[in-house]
């Protein structure tokens, strides 16, 4: 699996910047753990952070950069399961995440909130120095742009818009569901439906995908050999879970008008190897969910064979 930023779009009046941003590794374990773990830290993106006049300095893929760092804070409303359909491309093995940062965004600074009109009046010649984004959740931003040598500066009256485009992507074909729901498990938040917590309270609870089993199939999406996860000793790392299994390989033989009675073909094996995901409905805090008796799959061509070590991990590509 793989994340990349494609651009950060930046709009000051009549000017445009465009730029990658830097995928910090706050982000990509956030990402990775959201997809075996219910209890997790979330890791949708819905704020954009603004630096003026100084520069952050000495950022790299580790850094633990606090949102306190920055002084403008611009908000907006594009996560929930209306705005993730209408501001995402889904393919069954890709998610294309698109989030607007504009004059319909809240400005914070310091508690306070204000309109567009009034941050470029307020801090106009201003120069932004850097930009990060995040969430409400996590103490730290997740991804990170140094614009300092942009001479980007915030003009009297010029509105000032954020695009940013993420691609998530898997090296399996999924079936089963329209797209890897794993991938954008928090911010898809698909399929709300309320229930019933005390009486006349209802809470939302959304669906989710957590990894469940792994195998082997001669079809796509078709497991003749299934291992559940809960079963396997498995190694995990910040970006990445592996087991080992093994596999023989048994070589086809199929009817021909020499062969004697009774003989019954038999298939070459595991041409995939699948992973297959269990959906859930949980509450927004994940503090309670329950499972669904609902599955997809992720496959991709397995040419090996004998003692496998099985890894499937998350990587930036900057």
């Amino acid at each position: 699996m793989k994340v990349k930023n494609e651009y950060v779009e930046i709009k000051v009046g009549n000017k445009t910047y465009r730029h990658q941003n830097m995928i910090l590794n706050e982000y990509l374990y956030k990402l990775f753990k959201m997809q075996l773990d219910i209890g997790h830290d979330k890791c949708f993106i819905n704020l954009c952070f603004l630096k003026l006049d100084t520069p952050i300095l000495n950022v790299d893929y580790d850094s633990e950069i606090p949102k306190s760092t920055f002084d403008i804070t611009m908000i907006t409303s594009n996560v929930g399961e209306d705005n993730f359909l209408r501001f995402s491309e889904r393919t069954n093995n890709s998610i294309k995440l698109n989030y607007l940062f504009n004059n319909s965004c809240e400005f914070e600074v310091n508690g306070n909130y204000y309109k567009s009109s009034e941050i470029n009046t307020k801090y106009a010649n201003r120069k932004i120095t850097a930009i990060g984004f995040g969430n409400p959740s996590s103490n730290n931003i997740f991804a990170f742009l140094d614009t300092s040598n942009m001479n980007i500066v915030i003009n009297y009256g010029e509105e000032i818009s954020i695009v940013r485009v993420d691609t998530i992507q898997s090296d399996g074909i999924c079936d089963g569901l329209d797209y890897p729901l794993h991938l954008v498990n928090d911010t898809a938040r698909k399929d709300r439906e309320d229930v019933e917590v005390s009486p006349g309270e209802f809470e939302p609870y959304y669906t989710k995908a957590q990894l469940y089993s792994v195998g082997f199939g001669n079809i796509k999406g078709f497991m003749e050999e299934e291992y559940l996860i809960s079963n396997l000793t498995t190694t995990r790392t910040d970006n990445s879970i592996s087991f080992n299994l093994t596999r023989n390989k048994t070589i086809g033989k199929y009817p021909s008008n020499n062969l004697y009675t009774g003989f019954y073909p038999l298939k070459d094996n595991s041409k995939y190897l699948i992973f297959k995901y269990r959906l859930y409905k949980a509450n927004y805090q994940e503090t309670d969910y329950y499972y669904l008796d609902e599955y997809y799959t992720m496959s991709m061509p397995n040419e090996t064979f004998g003692d496998l070590n099985i890894k499937l991990k998350l990587e930036r590509i900057w």
